[in-house]
């Protein structure tokens, strides 16, 4: 009976051997067609690591569409995804147990810049770009923004709509300043008429529209020097106004397909950076962040926030945003919507 327990024991480490684990050229092609059949198109499937948290082992790799291979897109993150391999383990060794992604959330992003970006360039022309980060909990497959966002509604999520819209445009008075209040204002109704303003935190830039042309990259490192240098905020829009009017002309040349271009190929992870560590601080001209009332209720860390309604003009505040970074305003009057223009 030893002798037979023996035999058995030999034949099932053998078995054990024979089987082995899930190799990560299986879990690759695994996941390759796993990506093909739920969004009919080939991705690109970067580096692939064996994970394990003590109870489950899986593979984890990063994913982006082939079709931006070679394009500005194939390195902006904001496109990028991960794609996972379960493993489940056997007495006769690793089986594939699911494959999964989440790319659906870089799709529905996709899909609410597509849904605003008629409205916003009808606001504020051609030169607009929506980097828009929508957390929803459950999505289809392929996710489409306005149907999945009622239904998170529904299903009491609480969807949030985050990220910011960036304008290419020039505020040189007071009119100007009026001028994209009166547009955002609009937006924000436009927002309400979709039933998309139940919980929003939305940033709108309003950038120096002389950067889209390629000589603006020689006088940028000089803009950032004197940006962290600058003994306040005076200084250093006079000196910026200065440099970017050696430009002027070559704006004029620049034709809308140029713009456009320009604006198109944006690293959207790069620019949207800026509401985290000022990045394009040095070019902006105002800055304004619209909360919904909903949002504000439910972020405790924002409660100092005053609730807007938005139902006029007058309660959106436009703030110089080098003012902002210089801390050359008072904080607890922005938290209350105080400020002044």
């Amino acid at each position: 009976m030893r002798k037979f327990r023996r035999i058995l024991m030999i034949l099932i480490l053998l078995l054990l051997t024979a089987c082995g684990r899930v190799t990560e050229e299986e879990a690759r092609q695994a996941l390759h067609n796993n990506l093909v059949k739920r969004y009919g198109e080939e991705f690109e499937i970067g580096y692939m690591g064996r994970r394990s948290d003590g109870k489950e082992t899986w593979y984890e790799a990063e994913i982006y569409p082939s079709k931006y291979k070679g394009t500005p897109r194939e390195y902006d993150k904001y496109y990028r995804s991960s794609g996972s391999v379960d493993i489940k383990k056997g007495i006769f060794g690793e089986s594939i147990d699911y494959v999964g992604d989440i790319y659906r959330l870089v799709l529905i992003n996709e899909s609410a810049n597509e849904f605003y970006l008629p409205k916003l360039k009808e606001l504020f022309g051609e030169n607009v770009l929506p980097v828009l980060e929508i957390d929803i909990s459950e999505l289809e497959i392929v996710p489409n923004f306005i149907a999945d966002y009622k239904e998170g509604l529904e299903k009491n999520q609480r969807p949030k709509i985050k990220g910011g819209i960036y304008i290419f445009g020039r505020v040189e008075n007071d009119e100007d300043r009026e001028w994209y209040r009166k547009q955002i204002y609009e937006f924000v109704q436009f927002m309400k008429q979709t039933g998309t303003f139940e919980y929003v935190d939305l940033s709108f830039q309003i950038l120096d529209e002389r950067i889209l042309i390629k000589e603006f990259d020689e006088i940028k490192p000089l803009l950032i020097n004197h940006f962290n240098t600058s003994a306040n905020s005076e200084e250093f829009l006079k000196y910026r106004e200065k440099e970017l009017n050696k430009l002027n002309e070559k704006y004029k040349q620049l034709t809308l397909d140029d713009k456009k271009n320009k604006i198109n190929n944006y690293s959207k992870s790069e620019i949207s950076k800026f509401n985290n560590d000022r990045f394009l601080g040095y070019t902006a001209l105002y800055h304004t962040v619209i909360r919904s009332p909903k949002f504000l209720k439910n972020e405790s860390r924002l409660s100092k926030y005053k609730i807007l309604e938005y139902k006029s003009k007058d309660e959106i505040k436009l703030l110089n945003t080098i003012k902002i970074i210089f801390d050359e305003y008072d904080k607890e009057k922005i938290y209350k919507n105080e400020w002044g223009d």
